[in-house]
């Protein structure tokens, strides 16, 4: 995995002839995740590397770019590579800048998070903490100007107006406006989330992405317009904002929303099925369409001058940089980051899986032609996200390893409407498990899978999957779950997140009981690996210990590896140590219970 170069966050020059962009790595000699900014000529031709960095952020002239380093903001020539140094925040981040359209201001959003017994849990960090995000306003040669009071992150100028998000109000995001620091007008009401928003090019109108439904986290993403407030998406099956995903962070967290003034359309990422074409969307004229459909997601699109520029990754490829002219939407690439990998890479084929209520459900196969191979069935997290045409590296490495690896959207996943996501509201393990099953019944099947050797394995819903398969069959010779769910008592904590997964509050509903696999631990009989991030504040690591200590009692086989250091989203974020003891753990659990002959199905 240290040879993957994973590229993100192209921005297009404002004369649409340069993209900037992130190139990620894992480095071992620093144990860390590190990244270098580069720019390719969109006519093609080398990349001229920056350094290193984040968040490359044009002038509105394209002389120079803004990128963050850590707690610093430079200004660096893409043409000689002359950097200037022009903020810094000390104990934090600048984790990106907005220009003003003239060029003379940029919006700085810095973020530190510090230590506070009033505080909050952070995930990755024991202890509580206080997260302060603030955006700062200074001018093109550093000199501070204002600050905004209070939350505040995702800065967007439109002429002296500048757009951002804030969770002050405490709805998970809202979209506000500023003329000054105490001049904030704030334009959607708190009633769901604001996860993205772009300034219409006449600087008249502002398109985000949201929805109304407060807490909820299986219902679609719409696209809504201010200045009347209008939805886009009312005739659109598919949420936006939610891409499909791989084992890398790009596409989470906010999403990415822009705003073409030569088209005149607004795109955004979506997730189609396992497919992750762009959305787009004309306000003057209420059409929409799709554009770049087929087997492979686009992430992280940018429009300049009539063109588009995005990431395009696939199950075999990492992902480059892509350009099209809008009115062609013919796509060229001007990267080849990962020619090795690409080449070296198992294919993924497309099942055709029915549930045993008819729902046809989507699932993979990846695996190396030749032999009958031992098959793991992955439960992607969420479970309110999609996998399918996307590359995730774990996947390539377990069939490099001589594995068949099935991966599926089961029900819960986006992808396939709101009516698909929400079906396991109050019953996780139910219809979603039924689906699991009718897709393992699909792959043991298939002439190239062994059937007597299959293992489940999952991270986050995915691990309380993996715990709750292995309480209800016999079928699987091993289990992994990672981050895993074990009791959704001593998971809920105040109400919110959980009142829709389980029907209720542990006093309302039963589900909390009947659905958590710590209850059925007496029904366990197959070999368990539990891996858990000691950091982690979403899924505490207390969740792995007492399965662990159940099935020790009980007398099976059950090991637990703690990751010491790491949060929630290690397979995401994690260090490259942390990545290789959790990789050396899994397979040597695998490598005892799914091939004790040999090792003769590898490579």
């Amino acid at each position: 995995m240290t040879d993957l170069r994973w590229l993100a966050d192209p921005r297009l020059s404002p004369d649409g002839t340069r993209v900037a962009y992130v190139e990620r790595t894992l480095d071992h000699t620093t144990d860390a995740v590190v990244s270098r900014v580069g720019v390719v000529p969109a006519a093609g031709g080398p990349t001229a590397w920056l350094g290193p960095g984040e968040a490359p952020r044009w002038a509105p002239d394209g002389t120079r770019l803004a990128v963050s380093r850590g707690e610093t903001l430079w200004l660096i020539d893409p043409h000689s590579g002359e950097a200037t140094r022009l903020a810094r925040q000390a104990g934090g981040q600048i984790t990106e800048a907005a220009w003003a359209p003239d060029g003379s201001m940029l919006a700085l959003a810095r973020s530190a998070v510090v230590e506070s017994l009033d505080g909050v849990r952070v995930d990755g960090r024991p202890g509580r903490w206080r997260r302060h995000r603030r955006i700062q306003v200074v001018r093109a040669d550093g000199h501070p100007l204002w600050t905004l009071a209070g939350d505040a992150h995702s800065p967007q100028w439109s002429g002296d107006r500048l757009a951002f998000l804030t969770d002050e109000f405490g709805s998970g995001g809202d979209l506000c406006v500023a003329t000054g620091p105490d001049e904030v007008t704030r334009r959607t009401d708190g009633s769901g989330p604001v996860r993205g928003f772009a300034w219409s090019p006449d600087g008249t109108r502002l398109a985000y992405l949201g929805h109304r439904h407060g807490d909820a986290g299986d219902v679609n993403l719409r696209l809504w317009l201010t200045d009347p407030d209008v939805e886009l998406t009312a005739d659109w099956r598919h949420g936006l904002g939610n891409p499909v995903r791989g084992d890398d962070p790009r596409g989470t967290g906010d999403a990415t929303v822009v705003w073409s003034a030569a088209s005149g359309r607004v795109y955004t990422e979506v997730a189609i099925g396992g497919r992750g074409p762009l959305a787009w969307f004309a306000p003057s004229s209420g059409r929409s369409g799709r554009a770049f459909d087929g087997g492979h997601t686009c992430l992280s699109p940018s429009v300049a001058a009539g063109r588009i520029a995005f990431i395009r990754t696939d199950p075999r490829d990492p992902g480059d940089i892509h350009v099209a002219e809008e009115t062609t939407e013919r796509p060229r690439a001007l990267t080849e980051a990962n020619p090795s990998a690409v080449r070296a890479a198992a294919p993924t084929v497309p099942l055709e899986v029915h549930a045993s209520d008819g729902v046809e459900i989507d699932a993979w196969l990846t695996t190396r032609p030749g032999g009958r191979r031992p098959l793991l069935v992955n439960i992607h997290g969420g479970p309110h996200g999609a996998v399918g045409w996307r590359h995730t590296a774990e996947v390539q490495r377990l069939a490099a390893r001589g594995y068949a690896v099935l991966t599926l959207n089961p029900r819960g996943s986006q992808g396939y409407g709101e009516d698909f996501a929400t079906a396991i509201r109050g019953d996780w393990g139910g219809k979603d498990w039924s689906d699991i099953t009718a897709a393992v019944d699909e792959a043991a099947g298939l002439p190239g899978v062994d059937p007597a050797r299959m293992a489940i394995w999952g991270v986050s819903y995915g691990g309380f999957m993996a715990q709750w398969a292995i309480a209800h069959t016999d079928r699987f010779a091993c289990a992994v779950s990672e981050n895993g769910l074990s009791n959704f008592l001593a998971a809920w904590a105040a109400p919110g997140f959980w009142d829709l997964p389980m029907a209720g509050t542990p006093w309302t509903s039963k589900r909390y009981v009947d659905r958590s696999p710590l209850l059925e631990a007496d029904r366990i009989n197959t070999p368990l690996l539990l891996i858990h991030a000691e950091h982690d504040q979403v899924v505490p690591l207390s969740q792995s210990e007492q399965m662990h200590a159940a099935l020790r009692l009980l007398g099976r086989e059950v090991d637990l590896v703690r990751i010491p250091g790491e949060g929630h989203l290690m397979n995401l974020l994690g260090r490259p140590s942390a990545r290789a003891r959790r990789a050396a753990a899994v397979d040597a659990f695998l490598d005892r219970h799914l091939r004790p002959e040999s090792k003769d199905a590898c490579p």
